[in-house]
């Protein structure tokens, strides 16, 4: 499995994009943007640090993401939960709603240093627990489900980094295969990509099946995702109250 993660590439939430020029993609209108609106910008602000991510929201005061978006790279340690922010809805410079982290839930088996196996890459996966419920106003969680047998379509929606103020929606992405906990998209993505949602539309209604966290190096591009449904029942328990 090293030969994989020497593909790889994570998305961190700064520096310069890697995938310049994709194709098949839209970058969603406001009205457009409505029924995803619990697909947030998770932002991390701080002295000298300032980085962005995508999230889904998958209950009022939970938000899934990539675990790289919220442990920082130099120390491999988590970031100060007050500096780390959702916000949902963001269009433009507008936001539906915003709440700050009150408490984290890292995978246990997460590596946040190189050098990383294509395992550890399938831990790289976080919840964050906000101090207060979104209403439905600002934003309608996202139910979480497991992933289609390979062969089916699915559908991105992320902040990436030359659009950070407005969704890029991205559908019809051919998924090929799981590679143990991951999930390989054949549809390249960029930094700001990190921690977003990969969706399975059912009956017209977005379904989460996976968090995206790295692309490969080579062509043709493809994405790399975390399945959310097996990551869930290790995350919860770590939460204040978790279950």
């Amino acid at each position: 499995m090293r030969w994989l993660a020497a593909l790889l590439l994570i998305l961190a939430p700064a520096g310069p994009a890697h995938a310049a020029g994709i194709a098949s993609d839209t970058m969603l209108n406001a009205e457009q943007s409505v029924p995803w609106r619990g697909v947030g910008r998770v932002n991390v602000a701080g002295l000298n640090r300032r980085g962005l991510c995508s999230g889904a929201l998958i209950e009022p005061d939970l938000v899934l993401t990539a675990a790289h978006c919220i442990v920082s790279a130099k120390t491999g340690r988590p970031h100060r939960v007050q500096d780390i922010h959702f916000v949902a809805g963001w269009h433009k410079g507008k936001k539906t709603g915003h709440g700050r982290a009150k408490a984290l839930a890292i995978h246990p088996e997460y590596v946040p240093v190189p050098p990383r196996t294509a395992e550890d890459i399938g831990r790289d996966i976080a919840l964050i627990r906000l101090d207060a419920p979104l209403t439905a106003k600002a934003a309608i969680p996202f139910p979480v489900i497991q992933p289609p047998l390979p062969g089916e379509p699915l559908t991105l929606v992320n902040y990436r980094k030359d659009r950070q103020h407005a969704l890029t929606y991205q559908p019809d992405c051919p998924y090929g295969t799981i590679t143990g906990a991951m999930l390989i998209i054949d549809c390249p993505v960029i930094q700001g990509a990190s921690g977003s949602p990969v969706f399975r539309e059912i009956d017209g209604v977005p379904h989460i099946v996976a968090v995206i966290v790295a692309m490969n190096r080579s062509r043709p591009a493809k994405a790399f995702a975390v399945r959310a449904d097996n990551a869930l029942p290790i995350l919860r328990p770590l939460l204040p109250g978790g279950s």
